[in-house]
């Protein structure tokens, strides 16, 4: 049996390789292992992230490096093309090259001193034992703390709550287009060929576009994006297309069990509403690292991990909130909630207040202006416990 270092972070996404480099940070030897053979390969992800968010984490990497176009707003259409439009002056999000992002943090997890075992994938666990197969051989590994940041399809997750099946998945496909856009919008689009989520176009530049939609695990995803397409005529070339399984559900509420911690997409730390999962993994990598460097140090019971992500899960509990309701109505109804929240004047306060991270920000303050009022029991469904 080998002895793998104290910490052992299991998946080399954004999420596992930042909690790998702050833990590494605080003097502990630390090792990722990534089942791919190159970091940020493949990819599977819209690219799209907040710029406060994104700020506020402090990762210490220019946006300019990473950054493919700089987006100021969102078109969003009901299933009966009722628009809302938010535009702000300034740039309020990012599309980025995912696998420059990822290459990026990979290079400040091995100056840390982190340990990064590439094409090493997790077969099997029993908390502190790991079966790891490494280019065709099988290794049993031990450590004193670990991370499990596998992913959508977590082995660690699995084995902490064998209970969760595809309900809490949507298939994802997305197509790398050529077209006419508007390269300063994003566009949304609800309707019956996304069932369970939306359709999206992602603007790279005003001729390159991701275009993509999510539906309920089964729904036939292929068939969905041809009803798509055909429906909104686009008039897009697919140049590549990927596809992925984006978890969508209320938080867990068990992060940690003995020694082993969950985090990223492993841990349902996505946003319901949207399926973004950067921001919200990169904080709670943080809390992570926070936890086992206190742990080590300290003797701090890891459980602290629950306690230093409620932070995390307050806003993840009001995405999934409002992504319930939302997909609770049917399209008529959807349709008059557009209509009601446009002469409400939600456009301009979300212009304003708008926080593609922390809807706890403005769901509050909606509740102080008289116009928006009339929406007053939708916000108090998503902040009343």
């Amino acid at each position: 049996m080998n002895e793998l270092p104290l910490i052992t972070v299991v998946g080399g996404g954004p999420a596992g390789l930042r909690c790998a480099a702050l833990v590494a940070r605080e003097g502990f030897e630390t090792t990722v292992l990534e089942e791919h053979s190159t970091v940020g390969r493949p990819v599977q992800c819209a690219g799209l992230i907040s710029r406060t968010g994104l700020k506020e984490l402090d990762i210490g990497l220019n946006e300019e490096d990473f950054s493919v176009n700089k987006i100021f707003g969102a078109k969003i259409f009901s299933p009966r093309g009722e628009k809302l439009q938010v535009k702000s002056r300034k740039p309020v999000a990012l599309v980025i090259d995912r696998f420059r992002f990822d290459q990026l943090l990979y290079r400040q997890a091995v100056k840390e001193g982190v340990a990064v075992k590439l094409g090493s994938k997790l077969i099997d666990f029993t908390w502190s034992s790991l079966f790891i197969e490494t280019r065709g051989h099988g290794e049993l590994y031990k450590s004193k703390v670990v991370v499990g940041a596998d992913g959508t399809n977590s082995v660690i997750r699995h084995s902490m709550h064998p209970g969760i099946g595809g309900e809490s998945f949507v298939h994802a496909l997305q197509y790398r287009a050529e077209g006419s856009f508007d390269p300063k919008m994003v566009e949304l689009y609800f309707g019956k060929y996304a069932k369970g989520f939306f359709a999206w176009v992602i603007p790279e530049s005003d001729r390159i576009a991701r275009i993509g939609l999510g539906v309920r695990v089964g729904q036939g995803v292929e068939k969905c994006m041809r009803i798509f397409l055909h429906e909104k005529k686009l008039g897009a070339r697919p140049l590549s297309k990927s596809s992925s399984l984006i978890p969508i559900r209320e938080p867990l509420k068990k992060n940690m069990e003995n020694n082993v911690l969950l985090l990223g997409d492993a841990a349902f730390q996505t946003k319901a509403t949207t399926g973004g999962g950067i921001v919200m993994g990169l904080n709670a990598a943080k809390a992570a690292a926070e936890s086992i460097a206190n742990h080590m140090k300290h003797g701090s019971p890891l459980k602290e991990y629950e306690k230093n992500l409620s932070a995390v899960n307050k806003e993840l509990s009001i995405h999934w909130k409002i992504h319930s309701y939302i997909h609770s109505l049917k399209e008529d109804s959807l349709d008059k909630l557009s209509v009601k929240a446009k002469k409400a004047g939600l456009e301009g306060f979300l212009e304003e207040y708008g926080d593609m991270d922390k809807p706890s920000t403005f769901v509050k303050k909606m509740l102080l202006k008289p116009k928006l009022w009339g929406l007053a029991p939708i916000a108090l469904r998503f902040i009343m416990h």
